[in-house]
């Protein structure tokens, strides 16, 4: 298992003698095993020696594999008695756990049986383990978008006025799945129509498209646990001559992130690219999300394209490039790309045209 290899020197540099991993794109990552959160827990202990799962005996096929200890419960006994038996060998000053993911279920068992009472955030730590892409992520997250673009072109004639988002949005499903996406898609599209369209997080409802809408639809596909985040925005008929004017913008804002992006250049910088242009051009205060966010086994994870972030971008890195502007009751605008940061350059995975297409 090379990426707990590679796991456990960061653990030695940081000084954390044990981690716990709990399901999620983490345990996926180490293990190449897929679970479920649940009411029946699941935990990866590891340690620089060893490694140590505990979980339900109706899940342990899937370790059989795996190099690792094994301590099982069923539903009659529950996890207590199985969290006590690793206890009685093993007890811990300090664990590492992934603040994102784990819950007061897992914290507790860890707590009461006395394997530890203190944790500290290890979420640093899987950071570094997985944002640089090998070449064999980089291909998954190709086909990814590959898988999106495609299922969106083909349905794209079926936006026209009296269609509803919902009704979009299910097509839109259904084609990612019959195009060869993983049935856990990273997200449920979003389609905004008209004046939902100023909402950035928008849920598909029952509004109709009608004449003058600009449409903003993002959605992903999911190609071997890797995932694509991608977001275009379309008219339907002559639009709003503010929108227009916001649409060159979000545009132009794009095109200056990504050429900005590349090795050694700090990620905030990268956000002040895009953001100066939304300003320049008068809609500033509309502009209200950072640039963009990792993206990878997690629809959202390190590095971010945010304000001030001095991190500094490193050949691999795989992010998204998104600037909007959001008008309230009048519309808004989105254009995303995903990015493979090569040394010098941003490589876009994605390639549908960034022009306006008037449907």
């Amino acid at each position: 298992m090379k990426n707990i290899r590679q796991l456990r020197e960061l653990m030695q540099e940081s000084s954390l003698p044990s981690l716990v991993v709990v399901p999620g794109p983490n345990m996926s990552y180490l293990t190449g095993s897929k679970f479920h959160l649940s009411e029946r827990p699941v935990v990866l202990v590891i340690e620089q020696n060893k490694c140590t799962f505990i979980l339900p005996e109706l899940e342990s096929a899937k370790i059989l594999n795996l190099d690792v200890d094994c301590i099982t419960y069923n539903d009659k006994d529950g996890p207590v008695k199985a969290f006590n038996k690793f206890a009685k060998d093993n007890s811990f000053s300090t664990i590492g756990i992934e603040s994102r993911t784990i819950r007061h279920l897992e914290l507790d068992l860890l707590q009461t049986t006395g394997i530890t009472t203190n944790f500290v955030d290890a979420i640093d730590i899987f950071a570094q383990l997985r944002m640089s892409k090998s070449e064999e992520e980089k291909e998954f997250m190709i086909k990814a978008v590959e898988i999106a673009q495609k299922s969106l072109e083909s349905i794209i004639h079926k936006i026209k006025p009296g269609v509803t988002e919902k009704q979009f949005a299910s097509d839109l499903v259904i084609e990612l799945l019959r195009n060869g996406s993983d049935s856990e898609l990273p997200f449920s599209p979003i389609v905004a129509s008209g004046f939902n369209a100023a909402n950035p997080h928008h849920f598909p409802i029952d509004k109709e498209f009608e004449k003058g809408d600009l449409i903003i639809i993002d959605w992903g596909a999911n190609y071997e646990g890797y995932f694509s985040d991608i977001t275009r925005t379309f008219a339907i008929g002559n639009i709003d001559s503010r929108l227009q004017s916001a649409y060159s913008a979000v545009k132009n804002a794009n095109l200056a992130a990504r050429e900005l992006a590349k090795s050694g250049v700090q990620a905030g910088l990268v956000d002040s690219a895009a953001r100066n242009v939304i300003d320049e051009a008068g809609f500033g205060e509309y502009f209200t999300h950072r640039t963009g966010h990792g993206l990878g086994l997690e629809i959202h994870e390190e590095p971010y394209i945010k304000p001030d972030n001095d991190f500094i971008l490193e050949s691999g890195m795989t992010f998204t490039i998104e600037p909007g502007i959001y008008i309230p009751n009048l519309g808004g605008i989105r254009i995303e790309d995903d990015i493979y940061l090569e040394d010098d350059r941003a490589l876009s995975l994605t390639t549908l045209t960034r022009d306006l297409q008037f449907l």
